[in-house]
């Protein structure tokens, strides 16, 4: 597979081989800590499974100095960046039936079937917040995903430390103001290692996979990973949503279909039985999109609520820009009318027939102009009924009004979009806009 990653700052490319070794036998350091995530807290001692610490960042402190510690699968949900010091290993993938620890105890990662199921693996996630280690000793046999920095590093920075045999997924390295940041998945400096690792769907103003200034990469596969520009989005179930920029404004070009928050917990959803969910995505009710978030209407609403790492739920401000930039631009308006920008937003087809030049249902292939996509998915209100498919597109925002939720509005007998307000009960479609 041809890839290519920044390193010792000059992009160099590389036929990288698609390979995932299994081992047995790590030589064992002194001090054993272990961590479960079935453990009530970090209470126990951590000297066996029984007294296990909850948190990586618990067990690491417990270890000491030239520790190692024992990790099981389950879902490692990070407050903060933790560090791996030197002479410290930290050890994921030991089965949940494990008693002891032999490393044929253990299941590494392997293929993507796995890379989501804490039953089998380590996943570590940093829910777009932080960067998920620093790793100056060793990490090894862990799904680490949705990590962030603007800085260096996304999902991990390598300080002489070793990452291996791990999956560095859904990371991001960017910062807006001067494009700085460099490896969405992983920073290599003073001659670390990332060795036998997968890095996909990552993204970064630089190195979008892997950068550095020195180090060794050894038989990684770096597949589907992408610049901090406008292109692709990869949600939690893995599903790709192409983007399109709109002015200042980075949108996805499809309708959202996640099953789950980015930090890998289960939302609430419903579809329409005669819709293709590939095209015209799931419905969810307002509390599912905001996933606990206030509703506000801010110039940036900052509620990543349902949306992937990096993205967020548009507030009708948001919205606003959106609109504000096509109706100033003849080249998105239909007779020459600022009002007249449904067209340029819709989809191409789909869209129930309508007779008048302007109107989103006539000749629909002279639509989507913008690249927005929005197709007419309708509604499904709090008893699962449906309605208005193939005559409205109704995306949330998180303004809110009461007990209800403003909604983003095209419809197939109109050339102007609108706003309406559903009760948070009803459930809409959900485009995301990038941070």
């Amino acid at each position: 597979m041809k890839s290519s990653y920044l390193i010792g700052k000059k992009i160099a490319v590389a036929v990288l081989a698609t390979v995932f070794v299994f081992f047995a036998g790590i030589a064992q350091a002194q001090t054993h800590v272990y961590v479960s995530a079935g453990a009530t807290d970090d209470n126990g001692n951590g000297q066996s499974w029984e007294t296990a610490k909850k948190t990586i960042a618990a067990g690491i402190s417990a270890a000491g100095a030239n520790g190692t510690v024992f990790v099981k699968a389950g879902n490692y949900n990070t407050t903060a960046e933790f560090t791996v010091p030197t002479g410290v290993t930290v050890m994921g993938g030991y089965r949940l039936d494990a008693t002891g620890t032999d490393t044929s105890l253990r299941r590494l990662p392997g293929t993507n079937v796995h890379w989501t199921d804490p039953t089998y693996c380590t996943i570590v996630s940093g829910a777009g917040t932080h960067r998920i280690a620093t790793v100056n000793g060793t990490l090894e046999g862990c799904v680490v995903r949705n990590g962030f920095t603007n800085n260096l590093g996304g999902g991990v920075l390598i300080n002489g430390g070793t990452v291996r045999y791990c999956v560095i997924k859904e990371c991001v390295a960017t910062e807006p103001d001067d494009a700085a940041a460099e490896g969405g998945g992983a920073y290599v400096s003073n001659n670390g290692t990332l060795i036998n690792c997968v890095v996909t769907a990552c993204r970064a103003d630089n190195g979008a996979a892997v950068s550095g200034e020195s180090g060794s990469l050894i038989n990684n596969t770096i597949t589907r990973n992408g610049s901090s520009e406008c292109s692709t989005v990869t949600d939690y179930d893995g599903n790709v949503y192409r983007a399109v920029q709109i002015g200042t404004q980075c949108w996805m070009a499809e309708n959202l279909r996640t099953t789950h928050y980015a930090d890998g917990g289960s939302v609430s959803y419903y579809y329409h039985t005669n819709l293709d969910r590939t095209i015209y995505g799931l419905f969810y009710n307002w509390n599912a999109v905001m996933n606990g978030a206030e509703g506000n209407n801010h110039e940036i609403s900052g509620v990543q609520g349902i949306c992937p790492t990096g993205w967020h739920v548009p507030s009708w401000n948001e919205w606003g820009v959106l609109t504000g930039y096509l109706s100033i631009r003849s080249q998105y308006l239909c007779s020459n009318s600022y009002n007249n920008i449904a067209k340029a937003l819709a989809s191409t087809s789909g869209w129930s027939t309508a007779n008048n030049t302007c109107y989103v249902g006539y000749q629909q292939s002279n639509n989507n102009s913008t690249g927005f996509n929005a197709y007419p998915a309708g509604y499904i209100n709090s008893s699962g009924t449906s309605y208005d498919a193939h005559s409205y597109a109704r995306i949330w925002s998180t303004a809110v009004d009461g007990s209800n939720a403003y909604s983003f509005q095209i419809y197939y007998y109109s050339a102007t979009i609108s706003s309406a307000t559903y009760s948070k009960t009803s459930h809409l479609s959900v485009r995301c806009l990038k941070n």
